[in-house]
């Protein structure tokens, strides 16, 4: 039996998701329970080393799907399990199956059970933590550049501060989105949707319980941005939600490079999530230079 999975269940299944596991955002526990409830509703089940999570659609119920199921130690499923899985449970659709997942278990096998389909729009970008936080070479002029304009007209004229995102701090980044929520001028510079916003509530209230880890700027005393996100693996982390005053020439630059500075050592890797067939997030994450780049692909039984 499926359960709705709730907040308070994180760590009873932390452990799936622990060291090794899919490649893309998705499957980031701590993603996972901020976008609950969202756009859809979260549920799991535990048989023995299995972990099986699916997603039913709040507006149309009719529509859901499992994710790859997590074993405990991580494996790749065969196909043909997969497929035995999903007729056992009633569910017809695997989303988020990684390319890493195609390329190991062979294409033609996986088409003997489903048919394939990529999943426009839901390709993650990944970067070496290293060139985040260095922004070295001439590919990074650009970036250089914005980063010395913000010191230039900013921080000359402003006390800039740059702090770590915690539990106790994660009030004042409520207090700025519900700001934002109330200027609707800013609130379309964000480009930020209702269900994003309460992604990013269901995150800051729970900052510490799901393990979190993220930066605030602040301008004179005023939290101006914000980036956090959680782990995904034992070497990637996952940049979930960055938001910042889109006219302040050289902020978002300035916040994704603090961010990278803050990660730990071991995380080499920043998944900065997908683009969402917006081209203008696309060129964004493109002009970062990523390391390598993960299609997503939807399964369907045959």
């Amino acid at each position: 039996m499926f359960k709705q999975l709730k907040i308070e269940n994180y760590s009873d299944i932390r452990d799936f998701f622990d060291i090794y596991g899919w490649s893309l955002c998705e499957y980031s526990l701590s993603s996972i329970l901020a976008w609950n409830h969202c756009l859809y509703d979260v549920h799991y089940r535990v048989e023995g080393d299995l972990l099986f999570i699916s997603e039913i659609e709040i507006e149309k119920p009719e529509n859901r799907r499992l994710l790859l199921p997590l074993t405990r130690p991580f494996r790749r499923p065969l196909p043909a399990e997969l497929a035995g899985w999903a007729a056992k449970l009633g569910y017809r659709q695997y989303y988020y199956a990684t390319e890493d997942y195609l390329a190991a278990a062979g294409l033609p096998e996986v088409e003997k059970f489903f048919t394939v389909r990529e999943q426009p729009g839901y390709m993650d970008y990944i970067y070496n933590t290293s060139d985040l936080a260095g922004l070295k070479g001439h590919k990074y002029s650009k970036k250089r550049n914005l980063l010395s304009q913000f010191d230039r007209t900013v921080k000359a004229a402003h006390e800039v501060k740059v702090e770590a995102l915690t539990q106790a701090s994660s009030g004042r980044c409520i207090a700025l989105l519900d700001e934002w929520a109330r200027d609707p001028e800013i609130g379309e510079q964000l480009d930020m949707l209702n269900c994003e916003r309460k992604a990013i509530l269901n995150g800051l209230r729970c900052f510490e319980l799901l393990q979190l880890r993220g930066v605030t700027v602040s301008i004179d005393g005023k939290i101006a941005g914000f980036a956090f996100g959680g782990w995904l693996s034992k070497d990637t982390f996952v940049l979930n939600f960055e938001k910042a005053l889109g006219g302040v020439k050289g902020l978002y630059q300035f916040l994704d490079n603090e961010f990278a500075k803050c990660l730990p050592a071991r995380y080499a890797y920043i998944n900065k999530e997908s683009d969402l067939c917006k081209p203008g997030l696309a060129k964004a994450k493109e002009s970062y230079y990523p390391c390598r780049k993960v299609k997503s692909y939807i399964l369907t039984l045959k």
